[in-house]
């Protein structure tokens, strides 16, 4: 289980619940232990009454002062009854009605400790017996008692506690999820942050959330900012690299004109095709080394918004020629990603259908699970063998050969940093080349 929220509510419910089901159960406990405590001593003091006036003739023959008798010992069927034996003779309450009922414990009940039984009707029956002596005598005494309206009673009580507990325990856990939510509310604004980051909707990380976590928000935001601060350098870095690398490079191609005329035009042809060669392969090595890779936290690029302007663009290089580019891209569609690695990505791609189409372009892009883009062409498309090239594992096409090749170098680049696909085959709908890429989620 992932969730605080849904573990510490687990935990405290239980807690809860297993807290009031003890002190239910203790409570339930108690009255009855009370009780029949209680009723214990009286049927001892009633026992000891009897024993008082219990006399014995000159033949040991027991007989009863009816003083000392409570008087609900002869009433019939009164849940009260004693058995009095002495000197092998017994003596019956009153109360038993001439009927016979066996006051013998259980064969597990040894001493003086009280026992339940069942009486005439299935009552339940607490019995008590103890032996004692007078006049030489051993006498026994068994006193029992209906205890149906004591559990009555105790029925009520345990039902009338068990649904208070119950409305107690319910207020309880309700109280408790109240706390804890409002306790992890902060949490919650925390990842409504955090959501807002990845989609580009601010930059870094509120800090004024509970001190528990504010050491890991300083962190990340700390991370966030050198992460920034280290790709603006290297890109600066990178152009300042390139700045330099162009200006001897120009130089030299200047001297190599100026001095043409006194080298042979092989030569002259050949320094010219490995300035050429170097300027390309410089200018490449450049772009795939300024890539980004994944996109930081807090990036988002409106996906319409840069194909209309990178089409807007290359309509203006391509204005000798009608082309119609029909963009099927939802208007407020975003893509996590860097915008420079997507605007070199879409570039190579659109520059390179603009290069081959005759007169359609077609550019479909949908985000169900990440990024899912194709870009077509009515150019003159790529034979099947040198589309098995195209999509051939971790093959790097020359860019500075002529062709659909140009550029798609950088592309594969910038889709493998990204860990996505790109295939390539024939358009279905306009018969040229078609594009497909894929990037994650």
């Amino acid at each position: 289980m992932k969730s605080l929220q849904t573990r510490l509510a687990l935990w405290l419910i239980s807690s809860v619940v297993l807290l009031f089901g003890v002190h239910w159960l203790l409570a339930s406990y108690a009255p009855r232990a009370f009780t029949e405590a209680y009723v214990v001593s009286r049927l001892q003091h009633d026992a000891e009454g009897l024993l008082t006036g219990l006399r014995l003739d000159q033949k040991g023959q027991p007989t009863l002062d009816p003083r000392y008798m409570a008087p609900i010992y002869n009433r019939p069927y009164s849940g009260h009854y004693f058995v009095l034996e002495a000197n092998g003779s017994r003596m019956y309450s009153r109360s038993f009605w001439d009927r016979e009922l066996e006051l013998t414990p259980p064969a597990d009940e040894q001493g003086e400790d009280p026992w339940h039984m069942r009486g005439f009707a299935g009552e339940p029956l607490l019995v008590w017996r103890q032996q004692f002596e007078k006049g030489g005598q051993a006498v026994s005494i068994t006193v029992a008692e209906d205890l149906s309206d004591l559990d009555g009673r105790i029925a009520r009580f345990q039902w009338i506690f068990g649904l208070g507990t119950l409305v107690a325990l319910i207020v309880l856990v309700l109280a408790q999820r109240y706390i804890v939510r409002r306790s992890l509310a902060p949490l919650q604004t925390l990842g409504e942050a955090c959501r807002r980051l990845d989609a580009g909707e601010i930059e870094r990380l509120p800090e004024d959330g509970p001190i528990e976590v504010q050491p890991l928000v300083h962190e990340v935001n700390r991370l966030l900012l050198g992460q920034r601060e280290r790709l603006e350098r290297s890109r600066r870095s990178l152009g300042n690299l390139a700045h330099a690398l162009k200006t001897p490079l120009t130089l030299a191609q200047h001297l190599l004109h100026r001095a043409g005329s006194d080298m042979a035009p092989s030569v002259r042809q050949d320094l010219e095709r490995a300035m050429a060669d170097m300027g390309a392969i410089v200018g490449r090595e450049l772009k795939r080394a300024r890539l980004a890779g994944e996109a930081a936290p807090g990036q988002r690029v409106a996906l319409f918004d840069e194909l209309r302007d990178l089409t807007g663009v290359l309509h203006q290089i391509h204005a000798d020629r009608p082309l119609e580019v029909s963009l099927e891209v939802p208007a407020d569609m975003t893509v996590r990603a860097d915008r420079e690695d997507l605007l070199e990505l879409l570039g190579n791609l659109l520059d390179n259908a603009f290069k081959w189409a005759h007169g359609r372009i077609l550019v479909h892009a949908t985000a169900d699970r990440g990024l899912d883009l194709r870009i077509e062409d009515d150019g003159p498309g790529v034979p099947p063998e040198e589309l098995e090239r195209l999509t051939a594992r971790g093959l790097r096409l020359d860019e500075s050969q002529p062709g659909h090749g140009l550029g798609l170098g950088i592309a594969q680049d910038i889709v493998a940093q990204y860990g996505g696909e790109l295939r390539f085959d024939r358009s279905p709908a306009l018969g040229g080349l078609q594009v497909h890429v894929r990037l994650p989620p």
